[in-house]
């Protein structure tokens, strides 16, 4: 009996490990939160529905302490390319001090767990599949991430950023987001904030 129950166990999880849809992508000009200066436009959406984080992520990240933020970054200028890199990518309450963004899809404690669990039997082949699907999770975390780019005149960039936040009761803090933009060929920096 337990061993019917565990492998219909593990066909269920293995069949939630399935893809996830991208994220709609628009203009940029056509997301509400949108800030332009200096020949670059950038836009902000946050995904705060726990419907939509399960939707395009299988989880919801709101219980775990992120806002998952789409962002878009256009370079509608027509000479000189500009560099973003996610490092450089601050977070923090509006009108105070900014803090890097975290890694949503680093390894947590229970991932340790699982990996300890999966050499015990009847228990390990649950805790294979179960690893399984956190390392698809992870995965497509990663593959929906906004990625380190160089922008040439009139190309575009969008992406995922993880803005940890902390709710008071249903809402939560205003948070800011810090944008730094190097324009190639020279050191001058163009920073975009945007605040939601």
């Amino acid at each position: 009996m337990r061993s019917a129950y565990i492998i219909w166990l593990s066909t269920t999880l293995s069949c939630l490990a399935a893809s996830f849809p991208d994220y709609p992508l628009k203009p940029v000009t056509e997301y509400p939160n949108i800030v332009t200066t200096s020949g670059l436009a950038v836009a902000a959406t946050p995904l705060e529905d726990r419907r939509g984080q399960y939707k395009y992520f299988g989880m919801d990240l709101k219980a775990r302490g992120y806002v998952p933020v789409f962002l878009v970054i256009a370079n509608q200028s027509s000479t000189g390319s500009v560099l973003l890199g996610k490092e450089g990518l601050m977070y923090g309450p509006a009108g105070h001090s900014q803090h890097s963004l975290a890694d949503p899809a680093k390894s947590s404690k229970s991932d340790h767990a699982l990996g300890a669990v999966e050499f015990i039997p009847y228990y390990g082949i649950l805790a294979r599949q179960m690893k399984s699907k956190s390392i698809a999770l992870k995965q497509n975390i990663l593959k929906k991430e906004l990625q380190s780019s160089t922008l040439s005149p009139g190309a575009s960039v969008q992406g995922f950023v993880f803005v940890p936040a902390h709710w008071t009761h249903s809402s939560r803090d205003k948070v800011q987001l810090s944008i730094p933009l190097i324009r190639s060929g020279s050191d001058e920096t163009v920073t975009v904030d945007l605040s939601f």
